[in-house]
């Protein structure tokens, strides 16, 4: 879900909020059809065909989720809670939402490399945690040109997991950088701090004009023992 840099128009929250009602008929309509694709109704598919499918299942599935959940806030600033928790291992959640972002870059000559360590585990809502991921990639492919790299890692660090996002984009100056996750910096990365704070987390950006931006998720890891808590709220 490429977000809007600084500079460029910001969304409404009440149309936006209008948009996403308007979303779930559509979404319902995909989530059917696909669902007929996967179960093999209309006919027998190939090998690869049906891993395609089988992820865009899942994707719907998730947007679904999250434009429901964007409805019943009802408004922009509340969208981070309630917070679902389990225990994930978010390697393997970033390996599942690189998926789609992989085809996309390799559509437009870009090369997506993951570097991702098992055994890292946090705490986290794993829908919501996932469309931080894809927004972040998404964005970081929005902005890089054809034969670039996206670089997208994970550390364990001193108790905490560090996510980050790498690009060869245009980069970013220093009085951009100041208000990026403000809600007047665009409504996608403002809504990945919500999230990622919602979850006891930071969220960065470091860039340089020319050179790219690099993106840094770090939440608290999760410990030997973690059992998986219940709802909380934001």
């Amino acid at each position: 879900m490429p977000d809007s840099r600084p500079g460029e128009p910001t969304a409404d929250p009440v149309s936006t909020l209008a948009l996403a009602h308007e979303m779930r008929t559509p979404l319902t309509a995909l989530a059917l059809g696909l669902g007929l694709l996967e179960e093999g109704v209309l006919g027998p598919l190939p090998e690869g065909q049906r891993e395609v499918v089988h992820t865009l299942v899942g994707e719907v599935a998730r947007l679904t989720l999250l434009v429901q959940r964007y409805v019943d806030t009802g408004r922009l600033g509340t969208y981070a809670g309630p917070v679902e928790r389990t225990r994930v291992d978010l390697g393997d959640l970033v390996r599942r939402a690189a998926a789609p972002i992989e085809r996309q870059a390799q559509n437009h000559s870009v090369r997506l490399s993951l570097a991702l360590p098992e055994g890292v585990a946090v705490v986290a809502d794993p829908v919501k945690l996932s469309w931080v991921v894809v927004s972040l990639m998404g964005n970081a492919l929005r902005y890089s040109p054809p034969g670039a790299e996206i670089e997208v890692g994970l550390a364990l660090v001193g108790g905490e997991a560090e996510l980050s996002v790498c690009d060869r984009g245009p980069g970013l100056h220093a009085d951009v950088t100041a208000r990026i996750f403000d809600r007047d910096g665009g409504p996608g990365l403002f809504l990945a701090r919500e999230i990622v704070e919602a979850h006891g987390g930071r969220i960065s950006v470091s860039s340089t004009p020319g050179t790219g931006s690099t993106f840094l998720v770090t939440l608290p890891a999760a410990d030997a023992g973690a059992g998986a808590p219940g709802p909380e709220g934001a």
